[in-house]
């Protein structure tokens, strides 16, 4: 979703129900359980998001509506797959989904003003959003609401390392902190970052953030993108590299475990390759066009929107940047399941 629409997307309350479909499946195998899913954010406003379910000779588009006969909602920010469910987070619907991950028949609703970004841990489902300051806590089995935890400002990309949840606070406006918080007390820490943090990525053990930087799109100056290393409870995040200008950004942060990629421009990047102990990249791999980057078993899948309104596709490129296939997707992909 592009930054200035989701400026226009802040709802005026925030609310919180919950609706159940009954007799939800179980997690038996289902025709899904060996397909990848593709999330599709669908187009802004009145269209839908949708699910695109394909393995090597089978693609079916629009996979949850074939199986449950109503949409996902407007707008589809997250997913993440965790005990054979899926929690998919829709952000102008302000609707969490429970799905089963075999065949995507839906279990639960759960309604959060503004949902961007999920992850979970044990029996837990944590909720970043747009609409206040805090992070919500649902119960994975029936999307109940158990806690919340106040940030101070809203939040966005959610991971869990070292058996502690760490957030990216602020969103198209600072203050930017990471935020640090115990699993067992929910007591925060919020350490100086650089500005819009977007993703994280564990490399070699060590957790590393990738911020974007202020991008105003024309309409005011930009703040260079940067990569920061978590060093510690105590020390914080130090910056560990940056470009050489303003103009300069990044998110879709993903890792081999030994190298990271992005894409340099935040709506129409290009893949770039980074190191620890490199400093910001300046060759790319692939030629722009890409929307958001994930890696999965040695390979890029490269998401890209194309004009936002009509189908878009994945790439999938060996970290060398040579093409391996192309999937047909949805409107505006953003992300795979495996």
């Amino acid at each position: 979703m592009k930054k200035l629409s989701l400026m226009a997307v802040i709802a005026a309350f925030t609310s919180f129900t919950v609706s159940c479909t009954p007799e939800a499946p179980s997690g038996a195998s289902g025709v899904y359980t060996d397909l990848h899913l593709i999330l599709n954010e669908g187009p802004f406003g009145s269209g839908s998001a949708s699910i695109t379910a394909y393995s090597e000779d089978t693609l079916i588009q629009n996979a949850f509506s074939v199986e449950n006969g109503f949409p996902l909602g407007n707008v589809a920010q997250h997913m993440i797959e965790s005990d054979s469910m899926l929690y998919v987070a829709i952000n102008n619907s302000n609707t969490i989904h429970g799905i089963n991950r075999n065949t995507l028949k839906h279990s639960w609703s759960s309604t959060i003003e503004q949902p961007r970004y999920l992850a979970s841990e044990g029996n837990r489902l944590f909720v970043s959003n747009w609409k206040d300051s805090s992070i919500y806590v649902l119960d994975k089995t029936n999307g109940s609401l158990v806690d919340s935890i106040d940030m101070g400002h809203y939040t966005e990309q959610l991971t869990i390392f070292s058996n502690k949840l760490f957030a990216g606070v602020g969103t198209y406006e600072g203050p930017w902190t990471l935020a640090e918080i115990d699993l067992g007390t929910f007591d925060v820490k919020h350490h100086a970052i650089g500005d819009v943090p977007n993703s994280f990525a564990v490399i070699g053990n060590e957790l590393f953030i990738l911020c974007s930087g202020d991008e105003n799109f024309g309409t005011g100056d930009d703040t260079p993108g940067s990569i920061w290393k978590y060093e510690g409870y105590s020390n914080g995040a130090t910056e560990v590299a940056a470009p050489s200008n303003n103009s300069k950004h990044g998110i879709g942060f993903s890792t081999d475990g030994t190298d990271a990629y992005f894409l340099n421009a935040s709506y129409d990047g290009a893949i770039v390759k980074w190191n620890p102990g490199q400093n910001w990249p300046t060759s790319t791999l692939t030629l722009p066009g890409g929307y958001n980057l994930n890696f999965h078993n040695g390979n890029l899948y490269f998401f890209d929107a194309k004009d936002y309104a009509s189908s878009g596709e994945v790439r999938v490129y060996s970290t060398t940047g040579s093409l391996l296939e192309t999937i047909p997707a949805g409107v505006i992909p953003r992300q795979l399941i495996y």
